[in-house]
């Protein structure tokens, strides 16, 4: 089996991640019960404030829903803007073949760290930090199949170095 892809990494993308991340720790949860607690706060003491502490109250409100996704698309756009677009992605029986521009390597599915599927992209770990985004518009309806077979070469060569130690 062999996929071929040309990886195409939006803004969006990493802010989708990022939010997928937040919303699914415990700093989401803390978000959600600090914005909820805000706007408890806004109504009940809303007719009783001066107009700098409404003002206050307001942007407290907007904080997590408004402020923080912005925040987080714009670190989002700057992450983009640094990451070379366009990069030739094989992924074939052999391991990883990476192309950009004139320059290649080859990445053997036994130095492959990882593959996890978040927020509807791919991501195939090269190293604990580092690795190649897929998402969803390069993937398209071969996302599942992907993953099967990412996970499934990584786990051959993972048993088969095991057996060789």
């Amino acid at each position: 089996m062999r996929y071929q892809y040309q990886s195409k990494v939006r803004p969006v993308d990493f802010w989708a991640l990022s939010m997928y991340r937040t919303y699914h720790s415990l700093v989401g949860v803390c978000n959600i019960v600090f914005a909820i607690a805000m706007i408890l706060l806004t109504v009940r003491f809303w007719n009783q404030a001066s107009d700098a502490v409404q003002a206050f109250l307001f942007l407290a409100c907007l904080l997590v829903p408004v402020i923080q996704p912005l925040g987080a698309y714009l670190k989002a756009k700057a992450q983009v803007s640094v990451i070379p677009q366009g990069t030739q992605l094989v992924f074939a029986e052999d391991g990883i073949h990476v192309t950009l521009g004139d320059k290649s390597e080859q990445i053997r599915w036994d130095k492959v760290k990882g593959v996890r599927k978040e927020a509807g992209i791919v991501i195939v770990y090269t190293d604990v930090n580092h690795g190649y985004m897929l998402t969803r518009h390069v993937l398209g309806r071969e996302r599942d199949d992907f993953y099967r077979y990412v996970e499934a070469r990584i786990n051959e060569y993972a048993f088969s170095s095991k057996r060789r130690s």
